[in-house]
């Protein structure tokens, strides 16, 4: 198909323009006040809408023209994915790499650690805010008035009509939950099985900080009104849920929390440190109190305070004194830092990478498990239940009716409160336990649901499964749970499949290692690099000509789709 005249001119122009702007000096768009020094720059081939989303070893961006791109931290380019329409001005990443978008007519996308996609749900309708991950990279998706909750492989776990839209963006409430405020004042916390919890207040607050759970494991919040009040809310059922804690001499711009301490930025420029218990510890007057900074936000890692804004950045230790300062001319987008690294999108279609401290911080994690993220905790879904424990759940013929009832919630999609439960019976009746030899069927689709609906929390027990049972049925129901739930975040998984094929015995278990290749290919779809590194060795094995035919030709199939051929 030929391009009309115009629109070769305009592809033209637009070559032409990138080319022009690859070679101006960086400091015609950003200013290097004393810290920073300019690492790499890449071209984007777009401006970018959102900020930056940088994690461990890697960045992404969202660019016009729903183009993603991916960079590696010494600034090599690692991938692209094109939406194939325009996206929403959001991007979240879970605690194994994978990157949530959505384009502006509602299709949610999810996309692997190398920029494939791993799988899409119509939403019908646009995001409200950033997605959440929970502690398992279970996704809170959140519209106007509904809110969703997805496992990591895409199974739908619950939804929740809201009476009223969300008025500001959700945050994490230290519990593997989120809290928000809607637009009728109504404050709700609402935790990782849709359980919701609501307060009115009396006005809507400028920002929801998350404080640690108290003794009781209640996660409380600080709300902070744009009049300079810090209100604490706590779930309670009796008594005022609301208490006053301070007012700050200067309303408030932004805000953050880390252990319990809260950093404020006041419109006088001050920023402030603040402890629940303590009050004010100390507060120093920043660079960025001018009008046009408005749109600031406050990180927070263990050594330092950043204050960010679209107009350049500046740092803080823990005592308030200034570290470093830059400012940033003809920024998209908001900067992020991470590892001592500031990354900032330029109006010039350039993403920069700055060292803005005198060292490089150390990688927040090294070796295999670097693809993972440590979590905040666990939802305890993992856990097989006690013998006790066990004598209480349902029996043979009760068994097979909660299973079916189980099943059904799972493919409507709404385990919501019961997911713990169902989890814990689940669990019980797939390792076996107080059933027969003849209960195998009832053990094999407990382990199929596990998989269709589980948590990465379930792989250790999955594992352990696939490692001690001698029921090879149960063994390739247990491979084929692992595959589908996707996540193998310690490598425990790989690592009982490659001691398995080796074993000179295997070659006669025919479609468990044909299972044993599905599950291995969908490891390595989820995960990309480096988990990948160790399970296509394992394919490439299964393709031997001493394997079984069908475990040969499912093996290749894998190897095909994971190099997308």
């Amino acid at each position: 198909m030929c391009l009309s005249g115009r629109a070769k001119y305009k592809s033209g122009i637009r070559l032409i323009k990138i080319f022009v702007l690859c070679l101006l000096p960086a400091a015609l768009f950003a200013e290097n006040v004393d810290d920073a020094e300019l690492v790499w720059r890449q071209v984007l081939g777009g401006a970018a809408i959102t900020k930056p989303a940088a994690q461990l070893d890697s960045v992404v961006i969202v660019c016009e023209g729903g183009l993603v791109k991916a960079f590696g931290k010494a600034g090599g380019l690692l991938w692209e994915y094109k939406a194939g329409g325009r996206l929403q001005p959001f991007i979240s990443r879970s605690a194994s790499g994978a990157s949530y978008i959505c384009r502006t007519n509602g299709l949610f996308l999810a996309i692997n650690r190398s920029g494939r996609l791993l799988w899409q749900v119509n939403l019908k309708e646009g995001l409200a805010a950033p997605p959440l991950t929970g502690w398992d990279d279970r996704v809170f998706i959140f519209l106007s008035k509904r809110l969703l909750c997805f496992t990591a492989s895409g199974t739908r776990l619950w939804q929740l009509e809201l009476e009223s839209p969300l008025v500001l963006p959700p945050v994490p409430d230290k519990s593997g939950g989120f809290a928000a405020v809607l637009e009728n004042k109504s404050f709700i916390r609402v935790n990782a099985f849709g359980q919701l919890y609501a307060v009115q207040l009396d006005d809507i607050p400028r920002t929801l900080l998350p404080l640690p759970p108290e003794t009781d494991g209640r996660p409380p919040q600080a709300a902070l009104y744009s009049n300079g009040v810090l209100e604490f809310i706590r779930e309670d059922g009796a008594g005022n849920p609301r208490r006053f804690l301070t007012r700050f001499p200067s309303p408030p711009i932004t805000a953050a929390e880390r252990d319990g301490l809260l950093a404020a930025l006041l419109t006088n420029g001050d920023l402030t440190l603040f402890s629940p218990e303590h009050g004010i510890l100390w507060s120093v007057r920043t660079a960025l109190s001018a009008a046009g900074n408005q749109n600031v936000e406050i990180n927070w890692d263990e050594e330092e305070i950043y204050v960010l804004s679209q107009n350049g950045g500046e740092g803080y230790n823990l005592n308030g004194r200034r570290l470093w300062n830059m400012r940033l001319l003809g920024s998209a987008a908001m900067p992020v830092i991470y590892d001592g690294i500031l990354y900032s999108s330029g109006k010039d279609w350039i993403f920069y990478a700055y060292r803005v401290e005198g060292k490089e911080k150390p990688s927040a994690a090294q070796g295999l498990e670097s693809y993972n993220l440590k979590t905040g905790g666990d939802y305890g879904l993992g856990k097989a239940p006690s013998y006790l424990e066990a004598q209480n759940l349902p029996r043979s013929g009760a068994l097979t009716d909660i299973l079916d009832k189980i099943e059904t919630c799972v493919r409507h999609g709404n385990i919501g409160v019961m997911e713990p439960l169902y989890t814990k019976i689940l669990l019980a009746a797939a390792g076996g336990a107080g059933l027969g030899a003849e209960n195998i069927n009832q053990r094999l689709k407990a382990i199929s649901l596990l998989g269709r609906a589980g948590s990465r929390e379930i792989i250790p027990f999955l594992t352990g499964l696939f490692r001690r049972d001698k029921n090879i049925q149960v063994k390739s129901a247990a491979a084929q749970a692992i595959g589908a739930i996707g996540v193998d975040p310690d490598g425990r998984a790989l690592a009982a499949f490659a001691e398995f094929i080796a074993a000179p015995h295997t070659y006669s278990h025919e479609r468990l290692l044909s299972n044993l290749a599905v599950s291995i290919g969908s490891l390595c779809r989820f995960s990309g690099p480096p988990l990948s590194r160790l399970g296509i060795p394992l394919l490439i094995s299964l393709t031997d000509h001493r394997q079984p035919k069908s475990a040969r030709q499912r093996a290749g199939q894998e190897l095909s789709l994971l190099y997308g051929k």
